[in-house]
């Protein structure tokens, strides 16, 4: 756990520098929800569409015993008051500087972001030393510490039923914010979402500290011994208030606290070994080993029944409970790696890692890891160099293994037991855990080819690589007969394969010119497959995920909408069985979150101080489960819920063309309950985009313009980031994650917060 950035130069006056800037964020779109005479359209269909007396509607006039009539309702836009214009701003100076033996970086920040949601936000102190002394012509010590304090209110979004972003979306935009007496107004089973904006109160503080400390002896010229000791200490406190203004504080408050500690300790001792034979030869040595030890603590207190709202803290409640968990792994490895080089036109690699776990089975905690590359600089053969066509020439290739021990548990291969389960007033036991002595390292075998090429003066630079990879040995849940008492168990499950190819080329337009000219594109393809899998394993809310031998990474299982049928406007449904019914039997797999290809281009031009760049990025074929629609094009099923404006394309009459059904609440007509329950691929969305990343001008002052000022250095910028996206997504973002906290899912998008639309100013002083 090395800092090696920002560190003094020997011999260098002290360098002072202040940087800043200051940013302006929104969201660059926003969901569409319908108004409020169209929702009460929508809902007066769907009562007919299920039977319904017409002299019944729901929406008619107020003294006939309704709700007033569609064009008498009004719309309330709830979701400009969760997304703002959100500011950020940084500070940052640091001083810089040495002498021949002494070396020195100091440098301090603050950083303070508001969230385009309402009411999150974030802010942090940071503070970096680095220092390195030469005590003596053979021995070198130093340090590098990083000190961070962060403070973050959230406000639970993503993927979160009762977060602040669906407590906006699911009320019918027909209902009031507030009733009558001013007081907030409440809609069931959602909060409202204003209530919410003013009384969450989640404040966790984090504080982060990364400290390294090393020294050098040089046995030789050539021969160096390293030790280095470090320590990542990372320290998080939360506190959670619910008052009795938002349904998780009903009735009398609840509240909650964490704390959680994270400590990695690590020693690194490496001896490195590095001499020229002759003119021709080189060869470089080291051989090492590291022992790292993690302790994660975590203790959780919990109150309920607060005497007010005024009076926040655990200790003033009347029920209070607490639970407590530790632990802590291992990990002891030893190294080796050797290069050979000849004339610098031959090269050789070869490595081999050994790594003992704590996490695994006790006969199986070693791993063991070599690899092997070689590189020709073809460049500088005579045949070659004869056609006088490239300036650089180069093959490499490398095959090796690595391993894999994230994901799982620090006690995954053992049977546990956990106290709590008392009978009356005897403590008890129940099992947790299902032992596997066999659990072992995850697997991956690699090979990969590659040429560099340069070309036109260095005008054109290429490279392109291939790969192969095969991972097996898979450190997955595997589901297992509930009847045994446990879910699912830890286990070495299958193999899967990655296989893709990367290019990317840079030209130098005008290498000769005042105006300094580059473009870089890169695009790459990655295929993956599931190669073994003895049987599929679901995963994801309503196990909308499968993984399935042949098949790709995160691969969507639903039902396979075939058309809405334009004469009934009922959805139809692949009968993939052909036995006349639409059962789970038929669910299929129907897209991947995996892209096709993806890839990127950046534009720098610079010119007597100027410099203008922008990035585009660019992702073509994965599939998104836009699972706001799933909730909110429901056709009338949700009681009490809006609808998307998405639902407005539903089918009306025969002969209309649509994928979305008619409004009915009727199950068997498989629109929206029944088997299906939603779970089919008119939820499906293409993902792929065209994102113009960032764009950036900046101005450097000219060095004998700014020494006028006794200044050093001077630089202005402003910059943009996501000013457009092209895409076919419906949704506000198509770069989606996963499902918090749950494995092997992707592109799951549920009220996620979308990347901001940013305009930047910022200033570089160096003084």
């Amino acid at each position: 756990m090395l800092i090696r950035t920002k560190r003094g130069k020997a011999g260098e006056k002290t360098r002072i520098t202040l940087d800043t800037y200051q940013a302006v964020s929104n969201a660059p779109k926003q969901y569409k929800l319908v108004t409020g005479p169209e929702l009460a359209t929508l809902e007066n269909e769907r009562f007919l569409n299920d039977g319904g007396n017409p002299s019944l509607l729901p929406y008619r006039p107020v003294a006939d015993g309704g709700r007033g009539l569609p064009e008498e309702q009004q719309t309330y836009d709830r979701l400009s008051d969760v997304f703002r214009t959100a500011r950020t701003q940084s500070y940052e100076v640091s001083a810089a500087g040495g002498s021949d033996k002494t070396q020195f970086y100091i440098g301090a920040g603050y950083f303070d972001q508001e969230s385009i949601a309402r009411p999150s936000k974030f802010n942090r102190f940071s503070l970096r030393v680095n220092l390195d002394n030469s005590v003596t012509d053979k021995v070198r010590i130093g340090t590098s510490t990083a000190l961070t304090r962060t403070q973050r209110n959230v406000s639970s979004n993503d993927n979160n039923p009762v977060g602040v972003i669906n407590s906006a979306l699911f009320p019918r935009t027909n209902l009031p914010e507030y009733n009558p007496d001013g007081s907030y107004a409440k809609y069931g089973s959602f909060d409202n979402h204003q209530a919410l904006i003013d009384n969450l109160d989640n404040d966790a503080v984090g504080t982060r500290v990364i400290s390294n400390v090393y020294g050098e002896y040089r046995i030789q010229p050539n021969l160096t011994l390293r030790s280095s000791w470090s320590i990542d200490f990372n320290d998080m406190y939360e506190n959670n208030f619910n008052n009795t203004l938002i349904l998780a504080g009903q009735p009398r408050g609840t509240a909650s606290s964490f704390l959680s500690r994270d400590i990695t300790l690590l020693n690194e001792q490496t001896l490195n070994y590095s001499v020229n034979i002759g003119e021709n030869h080189f060869i470089q040595a080291l051989v090492g080993n590291t022992l790292q030890r993690n302790t994660f603590q975590r203790t959780t207190l919990a109150g309920q029944q607060f005497p007010g709202n005024d009076l926040p803290t655990i200790a003033s409640s009347a029920t209070q409970t607490g639970s407590s968990a530790r632990s802590q792994a291992g990990l002891v490895s030893f190294f080796g790696k050797a290069t050979y080089s000849f004339k610098e036109r031959y090269t050789a690699d070869v490595s081999v890692r050994a790594d003992a776990s704590s996490r695994f089975g006790a006969d199986n905690r070693w791993g063991y890891f070599p690899a092997v590359g070689l590189g020709w600089r073809l460049g500088e053969e005579h045949f070659i160099k004869d056609l006088n066509v490239f300036e650089e020439l180069k093959l490499r290739a490398s095959v090796g293994r690595t391993g894999n021990q994230a994901g799982i548990s620090d006690f995954a291969s053992l049977g546990l037991v956990q106290g709590g389960a008392n009978y009356l007033d005897l403590p008890g036991t129940t099992p947790l855990q299902l032992a596997n002595p066999n659990l072992s390292w995850e697997s991956t075998e690699q090979w990969n080819v590659g040429l560099d090429a340069a070309v036109l003066q260095n005008r054109v630079i290429l490279e392109l690589n291939y790969y192969d990879k095969y991972t097996s040995g898979l450190l997955l849940n595997v589901p297992v007969p509930r009847k045994i008492g446990f879910s699912s168990v830890v286990e070495n499950y299958g193999a899967v394969s990655n296989k893709g190819v990367e290019l990317q080329v840079t030209t130098n337009w005008l290498p000769k010119s005042a105006v300094q000219w580059s473009t870089t594109f890169n695009i790459a393809r990655n295929v993956n497959k599931v190669e073994k899998l003895a049987a599929p394993i679901t995963a994801g809310s309503r196990d909308i995920f499968r993984l399935e031998e042949g098949q790709s990474l995160y691969s969507f299982w639903l039902y396979k909408q075939t058309r809405v049928n334009p004469e009934s406007g009922d959805a139809e449904y692949e009968d993939v069985n052909s036995d006349g019914a639409i059962t789970v039997a038929d669910r299929q797999l129907v897209g991947t979150a995996w892209p096709d290809f993806f890839g990127g281009l950046t534009n720098s031009v610079n010119y007597k101080g100027f410099d203008l760049g922008f990035t585009l990025n660019f992702e073509r074929g994965a599939k998104i489960m836009n699972m706001n629609r799933f909730f909110l094009v429901h056709g009338g099923t949700q009681s009490n819920i809006g609808y998307l404006a998405n639902q407005l394309d539903r089918w009306q009459q025969p002969g209309d063309q649509t994928d979305i059904p008619r409004l009915t609440t009727n199950a068997a007509s498989n629109n929206y309950g029944g088997v299906v329950q939603n779970l089919s691929d008119r939820y499906l969305e293409d993902g792929s985009f065209l994102r113009l990343r960032t764009l950036s001008l900046g101005y450097s002052v000219p060095k004998e313009v700014v020494a006028k000022t006794r200044l050093n250095s001077l630089r202005l910028y402003v910059q943009a980031a996501n000013l457009f996206t092209i895409t076919p997504y419906s949704g506000l973002d198509p770069e989606v994650n996963s499902q918090g906290g749950v494995a092997n899912t992707k592109n799951f998008d549920w009220a996620t917060v979308p990347q901001p639309r940013t305009f930047q100013v910022g200033l570089t002083v160096g003084l």
